[in-house]
C-alpha cells in the first residue's frame, strides 16, 4: 500500500504539538510558503515537494529523497541535512546560513543566489551543481567533492575547502578573499585569472592545474605536488614554495619577486622572462631549468652556513 502524502495541515498539526510526523510521505506536495521552522523530516520521500519560499529554518533532514525537491527562496538557517540524496533539487536564493551538511550527494542541484554564509559540509559530494553565484563566506567544506564544477567568477570569503576534490574544476576570474584549500586534490584545475592573494594550497596535488594571468601574492604552496602545472604571467610576488615538488612546472613571464623558492624540487622548470628579484633559492633542487631572460637581481641562492648546518651528521 502506497503511503499517504501528507497535507500541510497534517505537519502543521504536528509541529502546533512538537510531535513526531505520522508516516507518510512528502513527494509532489505542495507546502510553499508555510512556516515548517524547527520540523524533523526523518527517512522522509519528498521528491518533487513544493517548499518555495517556506520558513525551514532549524529544521533537520535526516536519509532523506530530495529528487527534484524544490527550495528556492526558502529560509533554511541554521537546518541540518545529513545522509541525504538530491537529484536536480533547487535551492536557487535560498538562505541556508549555518547550515549543516554531512554525507550528502547533491546531483545536479542549483544553488545558485543562494546564501552560504557559515554553511558547514562534510564528506559530501556536488556533481554537476551550479554554485557559482552563490555567496559562500566563512564556509568549510571539508572532504567535500566538487569536482568538474565551473565556478568562474565566483566571489568567496573566508571559505575553506580542506581535503576536498576539485579535479577539474573552474574558478577562472574567481575572487576570493582569505581561502585556504589545504591538502586538496586539484588535477587540471583552472585557476587561471583568479584574484586571490595570500590563498593557501598547502600540501595539494595540482597536477596540470592552470593559474595563469591569476593575481596570486603571498599564496602558500608548501609541500604541494605542482606536476606540469602552469602559472605564466601569474602574480606570485612574497609567495611560497618550500619543500614543492615539481615535472615540467612553468613560471613563463611570471613575478615571482620575493617568493620563498627554498627547498623546491622541479625539474625541467621554466623560468624564461621571470621576475624573480630578491628570490630565496636556498637549497632549491632545479635541474634543467631554463632562465632564458629571467630577472635574477639579488636572488637569495644557498646560504652556505645554513646548508652545511643542515647537512651536518653526529660522527658515530
Amino acid at each position: 500500500m502506497t503511503d499517504a502524502v501528507l497535507t500541510l495541515d497534517t505537519l502543521l498539526a504536528a509541529k502546533a504539538q512538537n510531535r513526531p510526523l505520522p508516516k507518510g510521505i512528502l513527494a509532489n506536495g505542495d507546502y510553499r510558503n508555510a512556516d515548517l521552522s524547527g520540523v524533523r523530516f526523518d527517512k522522509t520521500d519528498a521528491r518533487g515537494a513544493r517548499f518555495d519560499g517556506a520558513n525551514l529554518s532549524q529544521t533537520t533532514w535526516h536519509d532523506c529523497q530530495l529528487d527534484n525537491a524544490r527550495f528556492d527562496e526558502c529560509r533554511l538557517e541554521k537546518s541540518g541535512f545529513h545522509a541525504c540524496r538530491g537529484t536536480a533539487a533547487s535551492f536557487k536564493s535560498a538562505l541556508l546560513g549555518f547550515t549543516k551538511m554531512k554525507d550528502c550527494r547533491w546531483q545536479d542541484c542549483d544553488f545558485s543566489l543562494a546564501d552560504l554564509t557559515r554553511l558547514s559540509v562534510a564528506a559530501s559530494a556536488f556533481p554537476g551543481c551550479r554554485m557559482a553565484t552563490a555567496r559562500l563566506k566563512e564556509a568549510r567544506l571539508s572532504m567535500c567533492d566538487i569536482s568538474g564544477l565551473d565556478l568562474r567568477n565566483a566571489v568567496w570569503e573566508k571559505t575553506h575547502l580542506p581535503d576536498s576534490q576539485l579535479n577539474g574544476t573552474t574558478l577562472a576570474g574567481a575572487t576570493l578573499r582569505l581561502c585556504s584549500f589545504n591538502r586538496v586534490q586539484a588535477r587540471d584545475a583552472d585557476f587561471s585569472g583568479m584574484i586571490a592573494p595570500n590563498t593557501s594550497f598547502y600540501c595539494a596535488e595540482l597536477e596540470k592545474a592552470r593559474f595563469c594571468d591569476a593575481n596570486i601574492e603571498g599564496a602558500i604552496f608548501d609541500l604541494a605536488r605542482l606536476d606540469h602545472a602552469d602559472f605564466s604571467r601569474a602574480k606570485l610576488s612574497g609567495a611560497r614554495f618550500s619543500e614543492a615538488k615539481s615535472i615540467a612546472l612553468t613560471f613563463s613571464h611570471a613575478q615571482l619577486a620575493d617568493a620563498n623558492l627554498g627547498y623546491l624540487q622541479a625539474a625541467h622548470a621554466d623560468f624564461s622572462h621571470a621576475d624573480l628579484t630578491g628570490a630565496r633559492l636556498h637549497a632549491a633542487e632545479l635541474p634543467d631549468a631554463a632562465w632564458r631572460d629571467a630577472i635574477l637581481l639579488n636572488v637569495r641562492r644557498d646560504d652556505p652556513e645554513l646548508r652545511a648546518a643542515e647537512l651536518w651528521r653526529p660522527p658515530f
